[in-house]
């Protein structure tokens, strides 16, 4: 619009001057006295044209001014947010770039935080979209206000930000940033009539003036310390030379994912899950592993996150699920004993929000022939809280016939009234960290105790996993759970090493009741042989 303006301002200065031509040759043919006429219309001409020439030299003031402002507003929005009005991720590279080469030839150090909001897709779902940007608004402008005016604070996208720290003098400097960001969230937010209590995470990288790292690897490498920062709940983490280390055995493990599957590297293991007072097998969970060709057997706390971010969850998650219900089906066929036996999968997030992957769970059992009551799919509990809208699909599954349970309960950000949205769900599996720490008086006691006594007003099922010893066994009979598994009766094993006619046949002198003085070595010696049959490498703990 405003260049358009500059296009034509010539053609107004023209055009005014015409246009007074124009208007004083019509009274000249209304005029009588053509000396008099002639005299009106040369001075008349002469003022007008001044007056046109006036006109357009004012338009095109206007209009050059209106052009440099409009011009200015579009590279500002250009290199900013429109929701916060922070340097977007575009900007933020560009000053990152510029503030290196500074930081080089000043030979001052530079530091790069990587925020992430904690809990933020829970208000934002649970209070809606709005109450989620205003709340964005809100911690951007609490940043600006706590870093120094030379800093640059970027929204880097969603609910996460970077702050870029230049012409420090010493480390301690950007650690004092970091700390001073933190107090500023310490003040809740008032959202909506609500008052929330806001966190956040913050990596830090620090550059000083000998790194040869890139601009944009800052980025990544206090993206992971933020990672760090999260899991440890410790405010903040600086990136070190063991993340570096990291970074790099991370980035072959990406290149390596591309072609595992392709290669059918992943390899599937499936770890008991022991009635005890029955003295039988009540099912397995499959475990994925990769065969890795040079590093042997890795295990999934090594791989499948970089897999979540890569987008090759559901690509591995549909390939267990084809062949834990492929091998559950075979079992069927070889024994009648293994009629019943559930098989339990877990579910991956970008499953999860799949509105497709209940057609794709019929279809698999449709394809292995098992029962879809035999079929137990896990979900792990923030999953659920996170996609509170994926609870159509769970529900759809539950209609199959299938079986679904949350797994790791207790450790993630549900409450009751969220459980209480799970009608779907029949069964709840308690948390290795619970279990490991259980003795009396503690309070993981205590809180075992209580999910118990909710499950059975629900009347739902409990499963305790990460089971090591008899203490834990007793402990946990004494609650009421009954159905167990951990490496105190079996540790994960490929299929191959699970012989059906001693696994499944029932052990007890009546199926329904429990002997006393069951031991659980007693149950883990009568149902397998603890041989060294399960791979070259130990696999790592799942449960």
């Amino acid at each position: 619009m405003q260049d358009k303006r500059t296009a034509i301002s010539p053609g107004i200065v023209i055009g005014c001057g015409v246009g007074a031509a124009l208007v004083w040759l019509v009274i000249l043919f209304v005029l009588i006295d053509l000396e008099q006429a002639t005299l009106v219309v040369a001075g008349a001409s002469g003022f007008f044209g001044a007056m046109g020439s006036g006109i357009g030299a004012l338009w095109q003031t206007w209009s050059a001014r209106h052009t440099t402002e409009y011009l200015a507003r579009a590279e500002h929005d250009a290199s900013h947010d429109a929701l916060t009005g922070l340097h977007n991720r575009n900007a933020l590279f560009q000053e990152l770039e510029w503030s290196y080469k500074r930081a080089k030839e000043t030979d001052t150090v530079l530091g790069v935080l990587f925020l992430d909001l904690d809990r933020f897709k829970v208000i934002n779902d649970s209070m809606g979209h709005e109450a989620g940007d205003e709340l964005l608004r809100i911690v951007a402008t609490r940043l600006q206000s706590a870093v120094r005016g030379s800093d640059i604070v970027a929204r880097f996208g969603g609910d996460e930000f970077v702050v870029v720290c230049r012409d420090l003098l010493s480390e301690k400097s950007v650690l004092a940033v970091a700390t001073q960001i933190l107090k500023s969230f310490a003040q809740p937010v008032s959202l909506y009539g609500g008052v929330q209590v806001v966190s956040t995470s913050i990596g830090i990288a620090i550059a000083r003036p000998d790194d040869t790292r890139r601009p944009k690897d800052l980025v990544r490498d206090a993206d992971a310390a933020m990672y760090k920062a999260k899991k440890e709940r410790s405010g903040y983490a600086v990136f070190d030379e063991v993340q570096r280390m990291q970074v790099i055995d991370r980035l072959d493990i990406e290149r390596d994912l591309v072609k595992a599957l392709d290669e059918e590297q992943f390899v599937v293991f499936y770890q008991p899950l022991i009635d005890v007072p029955k003295k039988r097998l009540y099912g397995f969970e499959a475990l994925v592993r990769w065969n890795h060709p040079t590093r042997g057997i890795i295990g999934p706390g090594d791989f499948l996150p970089v897999a979540e971010e890569t987008g090759m969850m559901a690509r591995i998650g549909e390939m267990v699920l084809r062949e834990a219900c492929a091998q559950a089906a075979v079992w069927n066929h070889l024994t009648a004993d293994a009629h019943g036996i559930k098989m339990s999968v877990n579910i991956a997030e970008q499953q999860l929000i799949d509105a497709n992957f209940p057609y794709l769970v019929s279809e698999i059992l449709a394809w292995s022939g098992l029962p879809a009551e035999q079929l137990v799919l896990e979900i792990i509990e923030d999953v659920i809280v996170d996609h509170l809208d994926g609870l159509t699909i769970l529900r759809d599954i539950r209609n199959l016939g299938v079986n679904l349970a949350i797994d790791d309960f207790g450790t993630g950000q549900s409450s009751l009234s969220y459980v209480k949205q799970f009608d779907m769900v029949s069964a709840l599996k308690i948390d290795k960290s619970f279990i490991d720490e259980m003795g009396d008086g503690s309070t993981n006691r205590a809180i075992i105790e209580a999910i118990v006594a909710m499950a059975k007003a629900l009347d739902l099922r409990v499963v305790a996993e990460g089971v090591e010893n008899e203490t834990q066994v007793r402990g946990l009979l004494d609650f009421g759970v009954d159905i167990m598994q951990g490496y105190l009766f079996n540790k994960p094993v490929r299929s191959d090493a699970i012989d059906p006619v001693v696994w499944f046949k029932p052990r007890g002198n009546d199926e329904g009741a429990a002997r006393p003085g069951l031991t659980p070595l007693e149950v883990s010696r009568a149902l397998a042989v603890q041989a060294a049959a399960s791979g070259p490498n130990r696999p790592p703990r799942k449960g």
